[in-house]
């Protein structure tokens, strides 16, 4: 048995070196680590992972009026959802008035809206935000198609909404087929819709 002596004999600066040595290099494989994985998640890009509510049936939601009660006359209330929109498909774009993106696509989606109102409702509904600043930002960018206000999230979470704008292509039949993050382009927004109007017809 080794007596205190001998024990204290043991810290000497060449042991506490090697220990401090070791656990330097312990971090430094810890951080190196941490780097990798960090600069492997930066290079996944989001919109080439399938969103896992494609081909599966839209949720239903509840939003506050902000404009365009008119295109849906046979609708009473403040409020109006998905169900009253039902047969016809749905572009369905979740925005914000303090949300640069969906300024640089405000007028792509009027382009398309005026373009294709015969055959397609399109609906924004904002989220995080309030009636007055989504009623100003559709006046200053001419707005005219339906929009909503999510007032307590529920419908940005049931899409699984993680920003704004993202955008979602609904059929006749209330399935989704289609997810756009990001800012959304009118020529590319009427190609994927009539890939699902030309899928309905079949």
């Amino acid at each position: 048995m080794m007596s205190n002596d001998e024990l204290l004999s043991n810290d000497t600066p060449v042991s506490r070196r090697r220990t401090h040595l070791v656990i330097t290099g312990i971090i430094i494989a810890i951080a190196a680590i941490l780097v990798t994985v960090m600069a492997t998640g930066l290079r996944i890009d989001t919109t080439r992972v399938p969103p896992a509510n494609i081909d599966k049936p839209a949720q239903s939601f509840r939003v506050a009026w902000v404009q365009g009660q008119s295109l849906l006359p046979q609708v009473s209330g403040e409020h109006f959802s998905l169900s009253d929109l039902k047969g016809r498909p749905v572009v369905l774009n979740f925005w914000a008035s303090w949300c640069v993106s969906c300024r640089q696509e405000a007028h792509e989606l009027e382009q398309f809206w005026q373009a294709n109102k015969d055959k397609v409702m399109v609906v924004g509904i904002a989220i995080q935000d309030s009636a007055e600043d989504a009623k100003r930002f559709a006046a200053y960018f001419g707005k005219t198609y339906m929009l909503g206000l999510d007032e307590d999230g529920k419908a940005a979470i049931d899409y699984g909404v993680s920003g704004v704008p993202e955008t979602f292509l609904i059929d006749a039949d209330g399935i989704i087929r289609h997810k756009e993050i990001g800012p959304v382009d009118a020529k590319q927004l009427a190609q994927n819709i009539n890939k699902i109007l030309g899928k309905s017809n079949q």
